[in-house]
């Protein structure tokens, strides 16, 4: 989508926004009526209506938050729980490798090396994973 069409969404969603409110001002304003105290009472319960679904809103905010924190946490640990391919590529060789070395001390209890130590120390290290 181009940036022009983006624009144009936009400012035509800012102003149906701004038509709907002026709708709703028209509204409260037509239906108040001409007396003084009665119109302060009208804009009172429009007040009092208007302030309750805030703290609706404010209580679902609240919960969709507490929710999106949670399912962050979730996802972090699951994302923790996770190894790179190289990371284990890289444990992997550093076990084969420590693995060898002490196999080839044991089997060289004088530092003198033999057939056994030989042989052990032969065997080829794990190749990388593939996508296979």
């Amino acid at each position: 989508m181009s940036l022009r069409i983006k624009n144009f969404d936009r400012s035509v969603r800012r102003e149906a926004a701004r038509a709907q409110e002026a709708l709703r001002t028209i509204e409260a304003d037509s239906t108040a009526p001409r007396d003084t105290r009665a119109r302060v009472e009208h804009y009172r319960r429009h007040l009092a209506d208007a302030n309750r679904v805030i703290d609706t809103l404010q209580v679902r905010i609240a919960e969709m938050e507490a929710k999106a924190a949670k399912t962050k946490e979730d996802t972090d640990y699951l994302l923790s729980l996770c190894v790179t391919r190289t990371t284990a590529q890289r444990d992997r060789l550093a076990a084969f490798n420590l693995a060898r070395n002490k196999a080839t001390a044991m089997a060289e209890p004088d530092d003198v090396p033999s057939m056994l130590s030989e042989a052990i120390y032969a065997i080829k290290p794990p190749q990388k994973w593939s996508r296979n």
